[in-house]
């Protein structure tokens, strides 16, 4: 029997050994999934998460795998069956972003309301969950398998080359392994160090490790770290960059032009060579403004060329301007070595319906709907043709302008305004600078909530020179424009010109009923009283008159125990045609502390004095609110003989 129990220990020691956790963390282990949207597939250990449609982004300071209302996390597992797979969320709520949005129909999957964590239970290889009911953000995924052997070590951050000192951790998916390594290039062993705590490597060296377990070992994993100076990134490195990779400039660039959808294409070269970068910079540039180095974001490719992306920082104002001049070139000649370049094709033909260029060349695509240049009246003769080579479906030219070179657009002076609703009287886009003081409320990031010297409010929405606006400062002379967001205005500032020149009062929420807000009130600065909040798949704000959803845009909510907030004040917003309020304070609201009631003297003892001190708020004397309610001692919110007899009483009782 003895021998039994000790086979049968064996036998479950070396079950549990075979078992392993292998822990996805998407700050980390990224896979080839990017900051849009697209499908994308993390592989770490043997196990491979596919996600047909998301991205991984940060919310918070916090990065998650994002999976799509109505797309899949497909997991499959080369090392064995898949036993579970938790989803660990830390979200605003489990039903919004949260672990409860899979659904499966292999195995279990559970995700409790009010909870941040979803778990799928069964036994395969190929688990596919859905996310059916809402969008899913899941800031930490771990799968284990029930039969996976021995798994060798992993590095994070993943080997490969870094510009300053990194900090190296080494892990096991195999639960209770112990890990060994070197650094000196030779083989590790159960004798070589054993790897406890994360450890900094400042110069290039090779670290070389395994797993071990119940006298099994891994065959050994290495991983080089590569130190060196941070390469001086142009436009000419970019073909040569990795996709995903941040990358800063180091040279100044030039801008060709910037345009069409939001202003979100921008043409520019350095000095090693052409480019683009699409997406929001915060600035507006005009042809041969000079960018100073230091700007930089993410390097993409798009149909074969690359492409400076989200996130983009560091654009700073244009530092000077220069005359550039175009390429001249022909017809055959759009194609990869001219990619981005700012060109002229001289006497060509222009096709009727303006999407072709014709000349002895031969004859390549034209586009005009990126930038919207004027076309020439008559195609019957031939014209000058200046634009930008890009790319779609083929090579192409973006026109910038026929027959002349395109010229930089004057800014014009902006016009004089004295509030916010006189800017928004101006063409949109147009610049207005403010003859009175705008009044800042709160900044979050971009997000600048401003009151104007009539009492108007407004979100100005963008990069401003100044981070640290509190309640109270004013800007004067502030320039700016408007735009529209979800149906609403807003302002665009000019960055430079959003600066402190002193603090003044405290702008008060507007305080009110919910049922009086409305949509004209967007952006205002709000008060609500004696207010409950219910969080469910939806937090809404109630009073006696109505309800509001709640969105914590800015973080505030975070740790504050709801069901004590009383008194809520924020910014109203409207999504999806729903009034919104970014809260900004929560508070209980707890009764004053007042004293004791009947110590109407207030000095913390109830005598013969406070008697005396009551008959003196009968005949007339001034009491404050806290007096007053002490004095109240039969509680029937009247001064008077009442009182006199209970004080008495509570005098004779103690």
């Amino acid at each position: 029997m003895r021998k039994f129990f000790t086979l049968l220990t064996f036998s479950i020691l070396a079950m549990a050994a075979m078992a392993a956790e292998i822990t996805f963390d998407p700050a980390v282990d990224k896979g080839d999934a990017g900051s849009s949207a697209s499908a994308y597939t993390v592989t770490k250990d043997g196990i491979t998460i596919k996600v047909s449609n998301g991205m991984i982004a940060q919310y918070k300071d916090v990065y998650a795998y994002r999976i799509y209302k109505g797309q899949t996390a497909t997991v499959t597992s080369t090392i064995g069956d898949i036993t579970k797979i938790e989803i660990q969320s830390q979200f605003r709520n489990d039903t919004v972003w949260g672990a409860g949005g899979f659904v499966t129909e292999l195995g279990t999957y559970t995700a409790n309301p009010g909870e941040f964590v979803g778990t799928w239970m069964g036994t395969s290889s190929n688990i596919v969950l859905n996310a059916q009911a809402y969008q899913v953000r899941a800031s930490k995924i771990i799968v284990t398998v029930g039969d996976a052997g021995l798994l060798p070590p992993s590095f994070s951050p993943a080997p490969g080359t870094y510009y300053s000192p990194v900090e190296v951790s080494i892990n096991c998916g195999s639960a209770g392994a112990k890990i060994y390594y070197t650094i000196d290039g030779s083989i590790p062993s159960t004798s070589s160090k054993q790897y406890t705590a994360p450890f900094t490597v400042s110069s290039t060296t090779t670290v070389k490790a395994i797993s071990a377990l119940d006298g099994e070992t891994s065959q050994p994993v290495t991983g080089i770290y590569e130190i060196t100076d941070a390469p001086a990134y142009g436009f000419g490195s970019m073909l040569t960059t990795n996709d995903g990779e941040m990358v800063v400039f180091s040279h100044d660039a030039t801008v060709i032009w910037q345009g069409g959808n939001n202003n979100n294409y921008l043409y520019a070269f350095d000095e090693t060579g052409f480019g683009l970068v699409y997406g929001s910079v915060g600035q507006t540039y005009k042809i041969g403004d000079v960018i100073p180095a230091g700007f930089g974001g993410k390097k993409t490719t798009y149909k074969g060329e690359p492409e400076l992306a989200a996130p983009l920082s560091g654009f700073q104002a244009a530092s000077k301007n220069v005359s550039i001049t175009p390429q001249t070139i022909t017809a055959s000649q759009v194609n990869h070595d001219n990619w981005a370049h700012y060109v002229v094709l001289k006497n060509v033909m222009i096709s009727e319906d303006g999407k072709t260029i014709t000349d002895g060349s031969g004859t390549c695509e034209m586009y005009n709907a990126t930038f919207n240049a004027t076309m020439p009246t008559d195609l019957s003769k031939p014209h000058d043709v200046y634009g930008i080579v890009a790319v779609f479906n083929a090579y192409q030219v973006l026109p910038l302008s026929f027959d002349v070179p395109p010229m930089p657009i004057p800014d014009p002076e902006p016009t004089d305004v004295a509030c916010i609703n006189d800017l928004y009287n101006l063409p949109k886009g147009d610049k207005g600078h403010f003859t009175k003081p705008l009044t800042t409320i709160y900044q979050y990031g971009p997000n600048l909530y401003v009151q104007d010297y009539d009492g108007h409010y407004s979100l100005a929405y963008g990069t401003v020179a100044q981070t640290d606006f509190v309640n109270g400062d004013y800007i004067n002379d502030a320039v700016a424009s408007w735009t529209t967001y979800s149906g609403n205005n807003q302002i665009v500032p000019v960055a430079d010109t959003f600066v402190k020149a002193g603090h003044g009062t405290p702008v008060e929420p507007e305080v009110m009923p919910i049922e009086e807000v409305s949509q004209e009130m967007v952006h205002w600065f709000l008060g609500f009283e004696d207010v409950t909040i219910e969080q469910g798949e939806d937090i809404i704000m109630r009073d006696e008159t109505g309800e509001m959803k709640l969105f914590d845009k800015f973080g505030v909510m975070e740790g504050i125990d709801l069901s004590t907030v009383t008194y809520v004040e924020g910014f109203l917003t409207v999504y999806k045609g729903e009034l919104e309020l970014y809260p900004i304070v929560l508070t209980g609201d707890p009764e004053p502390d007042y004293g004791i009631k009947g110590d109407v003297n207030n000095d913390k003892e109830i005598t013969v004095a406070d008697i005396n001190a009551l008959i003196d708020i009968i005949m007339g004397a001034d009491a404050d609110v806290a007096t007053m309610w002490r004095a109240d001692v039969a509680e029937d919110n009247e001064i008077g003989l009442a009182d006199i007899n209970a004080l008495v009483d509570l005098i004779l009782s103690e």
